[in-house]
């Protein structure tokens, strides 16, 4: 898919959306190109990147109460609303020049906290059911996807592989939320009842592959360690056979 110039240069390391094995990058540009206009507005009235990253923490507070109450499809479109606005911070902030590693920490800390938010809607939704335990293991392993990254980066190790982060989990869980109410009406009409089985098969869809997500990537980083590890104690040896030698 051509993509504007705007699209590349307010991305992340100049370059276009990737793929993952679970959502193609034609999807994401194409989600990209639709909220074009609104980013243009944001960048005209020189909206602060900080105060879309808070909208993002507000949005997802509303999403949790949605999902508290049973509002599963206000739920989905309120997930796919905050994840446009956590892409509006940092794609306003390279555009207007201020992206920084202070912004760029605050906006990761808060969509922990609103994702928070989210799952914790969802597990009062799922009260006494076995999917609440389902949600308690997603936050788990999302937090896990999380933290790998996190102490790899601190590790000096580099850590974006995974077939499930962030992007792909509120596409899942924001669409099939949008969706569930068709799949209650199709239930019914096949006399299974309204159950939300599209959000149920979304929140399974996540735990297995946050869960998988989370395992690649402590394999990879165990793995980069340990190779660090071996060439850093090749090159202690010669150099201890080497002064062994000039001695």
């Amino acid at each position: 898919m051509t993509q504007p110039e705007e699209i590349t240069q307010r991305s992340k390391n100049k370059e276009g959306p990737q793929a993952s094995k679970l959502l193609g990058s034609g999807i994401k540009t194409w989600w990209l190109l639709l909220m074009l206009p609104i980013e243009d507005y944001l960048l005209k009235i020189k909206v602060h990147p900080n105060i879309l990253t808070i909208s993002t923490l507000v949005v997802g507070v509303l999403t949790g109460l949605a999902y508290h109450y049973g509002l599963i499809f206000v739920g989905g479109i309120l997930v796919l609303g905050g994840s446009t606005f956590d892409i509006f911070d940092g794609r306003v902030a390279r555009a207007l020049g201020i992206n920084s590693e202070s912004g760029a920490f605050f906006d990761s800390s808060l969509d922990r906290v609103s994702e928070a938010f989210i799952y914790v809607g969802l597990l009062s939704l799922f009260q006494g059911t076995i999917f609440m335990y389902v949600v308690f293991f997603i936050l788990v392993s999302t937090t896990m996807v999380s933290y790998t990254r996190a102490r790899a980066e601190g590790l000096g190790v580099k850590c974006e592989v995974g077939i499930m982060q962030r992007t792909e989990r509120v596409v899942y869980l924001g669409v099939l939320s949008v969706f569930n109410f068709f799949g209650n009406l199709i239930a019914n009409a096949f006399g299974y009842g309204s159950d939300n089985y599209l959000l149920k098969l979304a929140l399974i869809l996540i735990l297995v592959f946050s869960s998988y997500t989370a395992i690649q990537r402590m394999v990879h980083v165990m793995g980069t360690l340990k190779k660090r590890e071996g060439l850093e104690g090749s090159e202690s040896d010669v150099e201890a056979q080497s002064q062994k030698t000039e001695s």
